[in-house]
């Protein structure tokens, strides 16, 4: 778990003038940090730190010590998690954010990480992969399919997704990486 001090470190890189509108809040890095834990790709520091700051890989040229070093830790963290049989829980939001806002950004970083892999993600099994990550790319808010809207506004489906991530992280963490 980050200290309140090491997200505020994370919020200072992700909420930097440089990177505009297109950065990552806490949460959504998060959603991407776990994507690249449990991607079939090995972790990718410039990939997280692209997607976390809205930039295209190729150019990120250099990446702040300390992102790389927190976000190394909280990959270890989910990593160690999942090895060991439990369910990586998203992040809590504090007071100033709604849950729903939270889980929209976590999963909008989760998918900016698969759709950066996806030919990956999918090469093992492309249907079974396609169901274990269609509840997040719903919840992302990133496509106007009509069926992804219709599963956001159902408050059942909604919730029906929402509790399913972690074990849908677990599925896709074994699927990946075990022998």
């Amino acid at each position: 778990m980050l200290t309140e001090d090491e997200v505020e470190a994370l919020e200072s890189i992700l909420f930097d003038p440089e990177y505009g509108d297109h950065a990552l809040d806490v949460f959504g890095l998060h959603g991407a940090v776990t994507a690249a834990v449990v991607s079939p790709e090995a972790l990718d520091m410039h990939r997280v730190f692209a997607v976390a700051t809205g930039q295209a890989p190729e150019a990120v040229s250099s990446i702040p010590e300390i992102f790389s070093r927190l976000v190394t830790r909280m990959a270890q963290e989910l990593r160690q998690l999942l090895e060991q049989g439990h369910s990586a829980e998203l992040p809590e939001p504090d007071d100033e954010e709604s849950e729903e806002e939270a889980v929209e950004n976590w999963c909008a970083g989760f998918t900016d990480i698969f759709l950066l892999e996806e030919d990956q993600w999918l090469a093992s099994d492309e249907e079974q992969i396609g169901q274990l990550v269609t509840p997040i790319l719903t919840l992302s808010n990133l496509f106007d399919d009509e069926a992804f809207q219709q599963a956001r506004q159902d408050p059942k489906r909604y919730a029906d997704y929402s509790e399913a991530i972690p074990d849908i992280l677990t599925d896709l963490y074994l699927h990946f990486h075990s022998p």
